[in-house]
């Protein structure tokens, strides 16, 4: 009589896990049903068996839901560590080093001054490059290891990513302690690291910066990556302070940078003239075109602020033909006597569409490109001869003047007299301002000119600031000059005023003529 029961338990147990409960008690009902004939006593019995079942398959199945919550437990463990430390070092990454700022700058917690280290790799690309992959791996495992060597539990250490690498320094460390810590990391940075049959060499540069806890993560971060961009840019190999005033001229190019296009685009940046004087008459032959940008900002940007600018940036092209068609369509209207001198940019003169450019402009302002004297530095030609003798042709021919810019301050200058076409020569101010006192300087400038007269060259002597100049270049023949003794750049609208007061008669005042200069021109003295 008690198989049955002791069956069905033994079945009950076995099939627990895989049948549903409703499933089960619709076969004991079934069961009863087909044994309506039992005593009391077996009933009692059937019932324990069932319980003891019931009991078994609850001890079965938390033992089944346990097991699952700690898988459960581990893969979130694991994915949350995944999502905070870099997979390849093991070490933080930059979204559990955001949180460790964070943390630390709590308002709730006192500020303090700490130090943050930005590292970056120096050469780390041609490790790849040469090497692979795996080797760069390699290296970034042994990079990650040194450092948390050298840094220890003084600090909090990351991979950000790439060879980037962050340390906070936790406790209190002074600027020595730091420094210290340092140079240690880049002799440790040098040494060679093995992989395979190959040793691989690289370096690092280290940015520091003094954080008070106060400061927003993100500035301090900031200024860390600025420190870093300057040991880089000081030659690498070196760790670098932040330095604020640095900071603020970076913070001021970006925007005279940001700013340049739309100013160029606007015509914000325009030409100023130079006046160019025939020394031996003392009568006006031209100007040459100077660049003046009077920012809506910053004021008046220095043209060798912005034009350094503008041919980091790409832009020199577009600001250079902004200028000279400018120049052109002004001094369309002038004397046709009067010439213009342009200086063109080595990235500018670089461009194989210079010449064309240059055509088209005097061809769309009505300005005869006899008028038009371009010129170069040595820097623009000195790489190749041939290109730019061919370009120095092309502009000859549509009737273009050359010159060659800064003369004596390259190496090569008899060279790129003698291989290429130029017009004239023009000597650097440095040897020209205040030349009569300046024996060495008089013995260079007359040795140019007997090589000019006997290349048979004109020459222009720049820096002409006092009488004692003039007389010295009077006396060596040179043809032409300018500076500050004649008369500083000035805008176009005031050449008119020049041209009616001081070249009409040098020897006279124009206010004793009665004519008064234009405000602006008084205002800048």
């Amino acid at each position: 009589m008690f198989a049955i029961p002791i069956a069905f338990f033994l079945s009950a147990i076995i099939t627990w896990p895989i049948l549903a409960e409703m499933e089960l008690f619709e076969r004991f009902y079934a069961y009863s049903r087909a044994h309506e004939d039992w005593d009391l006593d077996e009933l009692v019995l059937l019932i324990g068996n069932l319980t003891i079942a019931l009991i078994f398959s609850i001890l079965f199945q938390w033992r089944r839901l346990k097991k699952l919550t700690a898988e459960r437990e581990m893969q979130r463990q694991r994915a949350e560590k995944n999502a905070r430390h870099d997979p390849l070092t093991g070490l933080m990454n930059r979204r559990a080093f955001t949180s460790a700022l964070e943390k630390i700058s709590d308002p709730a917690s006192r500020p303090k001054d700490r130090v943050i280290a930005m590292v970056d790799l120096d050469r780390f690309k041609p490790v790849n490059d040469l090497y692979g992959h795996a080797a760069g791996d390699a290296t970034l495992q042994t990079v990650a290891q040194r450092l948390s060597d050298e840094v220890g539990s003084d600090g909090i250490l990351a991979r950000l990513g790439g060879d980037e690498f962050a340390i906070i320094y936790e406790g209190t460390i002074d600027t020595n302690q730091a420094e210290r810590i340092s140079r240690r990391i880049l002799h440790r940075m040098e040494e060679a690291v093995e992989f395979e049959e190959c040793r691989i060499f690289i370096s690092s540069s280290i940015g520091l910066v003094k954080w008070n806890t106060a400061t927003p993560c993100a500035e301090a971060v900031r200024r860390a990556d600025k420190a870093l961009y300057t040991a880089k840019k000081e030659g690498r190999g070196q760790f670098a302070w932040y330095d604020a005033e640095l900071d603020r001229q970076s913070h001021a190019r970006a925007e005279i940078e940001s700013d340049l296009r739309e100013a160029i685009l606007n015509c914000d940046i325009e030409p100023w003239f130079q006046p160019i004087i025939q020394i031996e008459s003392n009568t006006l032959t031209g100007f040459e075109v100077l660049a003046r940008w009077n920012h809506k900002s910053h004021g008046q940007i220095p043209p060798s602020t912005f034009i350094t600018i503008a041919e980091d940036s790409g832009q020199i092209g577009n600001l250079g033909l902004s200028i000279l068609r400018q120049a052109c369509l002004a001094a369309s209207h002038w004397d046709p006597k009067l010439t213009i001198s342009f200086n063109v940019s080595p990235y500018q003169f670089h461009d194989p569409q210079l010449v064309d450019q240059i055509k088209e402009i005097v061809s769309e302002c009505d300005f005869d490109a006899r008028r038009l004297t371009i010129e170069v530095t040595e820097s623009s030609v000195i790489n190749d001869f041939e290109v730019a003798r061919a370009k120095l042709d092309a502009l000859k021919n549509i009737g273009v003047a050359v010159a060659l810019d800064d003369f004596g301050t390259g190496y090569s200058s008899l060279a790129s007299l003698r291989q290429l076409p130029f017009d004239r020569i023009k000597i650097d101010r440095s040897f020209v301002t205040n030349i009569a006192a300046e024996p060495q300087n008089q013995k260079i400038v007359s040795g140019i000119m007997a090589l000019a007269s006997g290349l048979e060259l004109d020459v222009t002597a720049e820096g002409i600031e006092s009488s004692d100049d003039l007389s010295y270049l009077q006396s060596l023949d040179c043809s032409l000059g300018q500076g500050f003794l004649f008369e500083k750049a000035v805008p176009a609208k005031q050449i008119s005023w020049l041209l009616e007061s001081k070249w009409i008669d040098r020897h006279v005042d124009p206010l004793d003529r009665g004519i008064e200069p234009p405000k602006d021109l008084r205002d800048a003295g």
